[in-house]
């Protein structure tokens, strides 16, 4: 009986291939989409709570599949990441506001998709559509969105007004910084980032953290002088 076993998931599966192999391939994004779609029905009963679920026996058939179909899968181009990045996406698009959408291309609906909360997720596909963004731009907006550094620096302009990204330091060939330096320029450097700071723009609870963060701040530079003598 043990020697049935693998013939028998063989069998289980061969119906998922079979839909996989059928799938139309004419445009990217539908095809992906479409495979994320049936993904999720076939092995999640179409639940994002399932498949986002922590639960180690979550998807154990999902695993079992893709040990008995790895050759089929590689010759589809469908590894186990590319699948889960279609689920993934399959869920985003479903979820972001239908004018924006299809109109979204493959790449940018996926590095969207990397972000868990809607609303971020709406405002940043809206302001690639509507200002034509590249796909690097997106990826650098979500990768702020990810450190909680994405914010509009002018909110009365419409669109999604990014952080400029910081100029590299100028290289100075020949001249060795020491560390004493280097301490200087990152303090240094934060007046930069306060010029940004417009009190006028902030809310309550944005003003209250931050007067938090500058109390930590001034307790810590303030030990740092201390040590210093």
């Amino acid at each position: 009986m043990q020697e049935l076993q693998p013939a028998i998931i063989q069998s289980e599966f061969s119906d998922a291939i079979q839909v996989l192999q059928k799938l139309t391939r004419d445009h990217e994004r539908t095809y992906r989409l479409g495979v994320g779609q049936y993904i999720l029905q076939r092995f999640f009963g179409g639940s994002a709570a399932q498949f986002s679920s922590k639960d180690p026996g979550k998807d154990s058939k999902f695993s079992d599949f893709l040990q008995a179909h790895a050759a089929d899968l590689a010759e589809l181009d469908l590894a186990e990441t590319t699948l889960r990045r279609c689920v993934r996406a399959h869920l985003c698009h479903h979820l972001l506001p239908p004018t924006v959408r299809d109109q979204l291309g493959w790449s940018a609906l996926l590095q969207i998709s990397r972000l868990g909360e809607p609303n971020q997720r709406a405002r940043l596909a809206m302001a690639t559509v509507s200002e034509k963004w590249p796909v690097a731009k997106v990826k650098a907006a979500v990768d702020l969105a990810e450190q909680n550094r994405l914010w509009d620096t002018e909110p009365d302009q419409a669109g999604l007004q990014l952080p400029d990204p910081k100029p590299p330091a100028p290289i100075q060939p020949g001249r060795l910084v020491t560390r004493s330096e280097k301490w200087g320029e990152a303090i240094a450097a934060w007046q930069a980032e306060f010029d940004q700071i417009d009190p006028k723009a902030l809310g309550k609870k944005e003003v209250a953290r931050l007067r938090a963060a500058v109390a930590t701040v001034r307790g810590q530079l303030a030990e740092l002088e201390a040590r210093l003598g």
